[in-house]
């Protein structure tokens, strides 16, 4: 069994330097494969002092250090932001630190047994017990089940399974399956919901997921991709709730007066590249956000995204990055892998003349712009539905 901080691997510290800071109340302001994108401590709503934990939590999955040498980081935090929190300090300190490692370690192996030379050699999973003091009695009994790496059980039961749970996953060869005395994988047992919980038997409340999966998200073949790959966003479910209304946002956003002009329609990819660094002034700039946050923006990357069509519109982008009307935050969750990203939207509406409106929508993700979209409507309908997941920030809005 893995100790933690004696095997630091790159994958794991991957996972958990891609989490973004997200401020909540308690625990389950995420939802399942949420956990996996955000990194959040229940209660703690400043991002400086949740800054300040993950740099903490880096240190043991990085460094390989301890549950004491994180406790005295703890105490220096709370010290310093006058934080109280729930339950005592001995608990508190072991959830915090033992749930971001051991799920840190556990979407690591995901993505070390997902890798197609891996799986072409063990396509099979056993499932681990750990070494819990006081076991699961659910969890001894799925010990020693191997079941092909594809199969659906592991979407909701692949460990941890549950607060201190210490349970692992094992790949397997077709031969090490014949030394453990079987002809081929089992087959998976039936999953019964706990109708207390809503979750599987044996699972706690919100852990049934598979924190390497919603990372990373799990192989489909080719031809299925491809499927996905055509529906476009289509392919995403939005997992945040939240709109306009439930944010007490006004229905109706006010048309920006456009501050640069717009510039000629562009036939080529690559005259669309070069217009976008001399609009930026570099091929790469990061944007400073009214958020707070940084946008990372690459003329290359975004030109191969952008709709020649729309390239005379190819000017007002620092705007939108600049001066938006709002932004807002969502995680996302691919229909087919089970991927679960945590995207900002920033849109802006603008006047192009006494009839048309312009609304520009700007989507990143892991701070960096992915995609924008620049569609000439005045329809509420259609700019009120890009509104939506949690509200980020919003300009201060005036009248009735």
């Amino acid at each position: 069994m893995v100790e933690y901080g004696s095997l630091p691997f790159e994958e794991a510290e991957t996972f958990f330097r891609n989490k973004v800071r997200i401020p909540t109340r308690q625990w389950d302001d995420l939802k399942k494969g949420q956990h996996a994108r955000g990194f959040m401590i229940a209660g703690a709503q400043r991002d400086d002092m949740l800054c300040d934990f993950q740099t903490a939590l880096r240190k043991g999955i990085e460094q390989g250090t301890t549950l004491e040498a994180f406790r005295q980081d703890f105490d220096q935090i709370v010290g310093r932001y006058g934080w109280s929190y729930n339950g005592g300090r001995g608990w508190r300190t072991r959830v915090i630190y033992d749930t971001n490692l051991r799920t840190s370690y556990m979407a690591g192996r995901y993505k070390q047994m997902t890798d197609p030379d891996v799986l072409a050699y063990r396509p099979f999973w056993r499932y681990r017990h750990g070494d819990s003091q006081r076991p699961r009695p659910q969890h001894l009994a799925w010990h020693g089940l191997v079941l092909a790496h594809d199969d659906g059980f592991w979407s909701s039961h692949y460990p941890p399974n549950g607060w201190g749970c210490k349970c692992s996953v094992e790949a397997l060869s077709g031969r090490d399956v014949e030394r453990l005395g079987k002809s081929g994988p089992d087959k998976a047992p039936p999953i019964v919901i706990d109708p207390k919980t809503g979750a599987p038997v044996g699972i706690d409340k919100g852990w049934d997921y598979n924190v390497g999966e919603a990372a990373w998200g799990k192989k489909l073949s080719e031809t299925s991709m491809n499927e996905y790959r055509a529906q476009g966003a289509k392919a995403w479910e939005r997992l945040t709730p939240g709109d306009w209304q439930s944010h007490g946002r006004k229905e109706r956003i006010p048309a920006d007066t456009p501050r640069a002009a717009l510039g000629p329609k562009l036939t080529t990819t690559q005259a669309a590249a070069k217009a976008l660094t001399g609009i930026m002034g570099a091929e790469e700039r990061i944007y400073t956000l009214p958020s707070g946050g940084k946008m990372l923006v690459n003329a290359e990357s975004l030109a191969a995204h952008v709709d020649l069509d729309r390239t005379p519109y190819l000017p007002l982008l620092p705007e939108v990055l600049e001066d938006p009307y709002e932004t807002w935050l969502s995680f996302e969750q691919h229909k087919g892998t089970g991927k679960v990203v945590l995207r900002q939207r920033l849109i802006k509406l603008v006047q192009l003349d006494k009839k048309r409106g312009l609304l520009v929508t700007a989507q990143a993700k892991n701070g960096m712009l992915e995609a924008w979209t620049m569609v000439p409507t005045t329809k509420l309908d259609y700019i009120n539905k890009q509104r939506n997941g949690k509200l980020l920030w919003g300009r201060e809005e005036v009248g009735p």
